[in-house]
C-alpha cells in the first residue's frame, strides 16, 4: 500500500500547476501518488500536464467534463487513493521539499493525532513571500477556537484515512468552505493539532461574500448540530460582518486615493 496520497483537485490553473507538482516530486521521500482531477478547466490546464503520468506513474489524472466543484472534486480523488495517509495540496501552491517527511514523522510519533496540519509562506502571484501564518498548535487550543476560526489551512493538510473515511469525506453540497464544514464535523471524533512551521508557499485568491456566506452557513449548522445555538450562534455571523467591514475599508481607502 501506497504511504501519501496527495490529493489535488485543479480548475484552470495553467499558470502554477507545474510547479505545484514538481514540489510534490521533489519531496525528500518518494513512497506517494499524486490524484489530480482536472475539474472542467477551460484553459490550458489539462494539455499542460496531460502526457506526466506516463513520465511518473506515481501521478494519476483525471478529468471532468464540467466543472463539479472542489468538494466533489476531491471526493473522486478520495475514490481513487491507496494511500494510509491522506495529503492535500492545491494546484497554484507549492510544497516545501521536507513537508511530507516532517508531517510524516509526527504522525508515526503520535498515534493519537488523527489531522495534522502546518504554517505556510504566505506569497503573491510572482512567488515572492509576504507574511508567515500559523494556526493554533493543540487540539484542545484549536477546538475552542473553532467556531471562531477555520482551524486549519486546507492545503498543508495531511490525515489518517480513517478520518475521510468516517466523516464521508467532503459535502459535495458546498463550494465553499467545505473543508471548515468537514474540520467541525469531525473535532469531536478525532484529535487535530498543526505543526508550528511553515511547510507550503500558498497562493491566496481574493475572497468574496459568498466565501463568507458559505463560513457562515456551515458554522450555523455546526452550532445546530452541537446544540450551541443559544451561546454560539452569533458567531455564524462572523464571517459576513467581516467582509462587510473589510469591503468597507476597501471603498474608503480607494475613496482616499
Amino acid at each position: 500500500m501506497t504511504t501519501i496520497s496527495v490529493i489535488m483537485s485543479a480548475h484552470n490553473e495553467c499558470d502554477y500547476i507545474g510547479a505545484a507538482i514538481r514540489s510534490i516530486q521533489q519531496q525528500d521521500m518518494s513512497d506517494w501518488e499524486l490524484i489530480i482531477i482536472d475539474d472542467g478547466s477551460t484553459d490550458n490546464t489539462y494539455n499542460t500536464i496531460k502526457h506526466l503520468p506516463e513520465k511518473d506513474p506515481r501521478i494519476k489524472l483525471m478529468r471532468n467534463i464540467h466543472n463539479l466543484g472542489l468538494a466533489a472534486s476531491l471526493n473522486k480523488a478520495l475514490a481513487n487513493a491507496r494511500g494510509q495517509f491522506i495529503a492535500r495540496m492545491d494546484g497554484d501552491d507549492v510544497s516545501l521539499p521536507t513537508r511530507f517527511s516532517h508531517q510524516l514523522s509526527f504522525l508515526q510519533e503520535h498515534p493519537d493525532i488523527d489531522v495534522l496540519g502546518a504554517g505556510m509562506i504566505e506569497i503573491d502571484s510572482r512567488g515572492h513571500p509576504i507574511r508567515e501564518t500559523y494556526c493554533p498548535e493543540k487540539h484542545e487550543e484549536i477546538i475552542s477556537h473553532i467556531y471562531k476560526e477555520c482551524p486549519f489551512i486546507h492545503p498543508t493538510v495531511i490525515a489518517r484515512r480513517e478520518f475521510f473515511d468516517t466523516l464521508g469525506g467532503y459535502n459535495k453540497t458546498l463550494r465553499r468552505a467545505q473543508d471548515y464544514d468537514l474540520w467541525l464535523r469531525g473535532y469531536k471524533q478525532f484529535r487535530y493539532h498543526n505543526l508550528q512551521m511553515p511547510l507550503i508557499y500558498y497562493r491566496r485568491s481574493a475572497s468574496d461574500y459568498r466565501s463568507s456566506a458559505y463560513s457562515s452557513y456551515v458554522l450555523w449548522r455546526a452550532v445546530k448540530r452541537d446544540k450551541r445555538l443559544l451561546s454560539h450562534g452569533w458567531y455564524a455571523l462572523r464571517p459576513l460582518l467581516a467582509a462587510l467591514l473589510m469591503t468597507v475599508q476597501r471603498k474608503t481607502f480607494q475613496t482616499r486615493e
